[in-house]
């Protein structure tokens, strides 16, 4: 077993599809009994039966994490539906505002984005962290990402963000400490989830001539050989072991780390 997670309960935000299902099922298998939040309750229902067919108690609950009604109801159901929450993966993020076309940026791409990715997450661990000091015991894990140690001028309103991850998981792993509470983070790199799908495609919107005459998922692979030294993409899955190491006693000494999944990309 990679990591012993056996009677712990999860929450993972944006957990429907992508990094954050990787994460929701690796867990699963580790022996957690995970709850999904996401605002695609469709798809969040259809990653709960995936759960249950491994064994493992789950269940979905709505939730708009730059909505702090829902925010706060579903941590309340959560703990609820659970008895007590051990974990808590904040992942649910957006690369930019709604119909954004990748080419340059706007006031809306910014603002949105902020409230996402780092307003929302942070609006869900404070909702999570009285129960967590409570008990003197919780893992939190968030999903920050490479562009928050690099530099990309076109996008830099999402690096921001995310380096803004970075700096908050530090911050909270030092004033939880004396609770046991660990922080940490992960930062991916290139992976084929509905975020990259959306990333390359707006490559094939705007006729970049690397991409003509192939399909959208060789572009990406090229991009992912020529990107790290180990010429390779990413999985959910690699995301979701390191997210069960994160949150295991194994990784009891470990906190206020932001971790690179990223087959080399960064190395700090």
């Amino acid at each position: 077993m990679l990591a012993d997670l056996s009677g712990r309960t999860a929450l993972v935000t944006g957990g429907s599809q992508g990094i954050g299902r990787g994460i929701v099922l690796k867990l699963a298998e580790q022996g957690a009994d995970v709850a999904i939040a996401d605002i695609n309750d469709k798809g969040a229902a259809a990653v709960v039966d995936e759960v249950k067919a491994l064994g493992r108690k789950s269940f979905a609950v709505h939730m708009n994490v730059i909505d702090k009604v829902t925010v706060d109801r579903g941590v309340a159901d959560v703990i609820a539906g659970f008895g007590q929450l051990d974990i808590l993966v904040n992942n649910a993020g957006v690369g930019g505002a709604p119909g954004s076309t990748g080419v340059g940026w706007t006031d809306e791409d910014w603002e949105f984005t902020w409230k996402v990715n780092v307003k929302g997450l942070m609006w869900v661990t404070e909702a999570v962290v009285p129960h967590f000091k409570e008990r003197r015991y919780g893992k939190i894990v968030n999903i920050a990402s490479v562009a928050g140690r690099t530099a990309n001028y076109a996008r830099s309103f999402y690096g921001t963000t995310k380096g803004a991850v970075i700096q908050f998981t530090r911050a909270c792993a030092t004033e939880w400490a004396p609770y046991n509470i660990n922080v940490n983070g992960i930062c991916p790199g290139r992976l084929w989830t509905p975020f990259w799908e959306e990333l390359i495609d707006q490559r094939f919107q705007q006729g970049d001539p690397t991409t003509v005459g192939k399909t959208p998922f060789e572009v990406f692979e090229e991009g992912s050989r020529a990107s790290n030294p180990m010429g390779r993409a990413q999985t959910p899955e690699d995301m979701g072991a390191m997210a069960a190491f994160l949150a295991s006693e194994d990784a009891k000494n470990v906190t206020g780390q932001s971790i690179q999944v990223d087959s080399g990309k960064v190395m700090v």
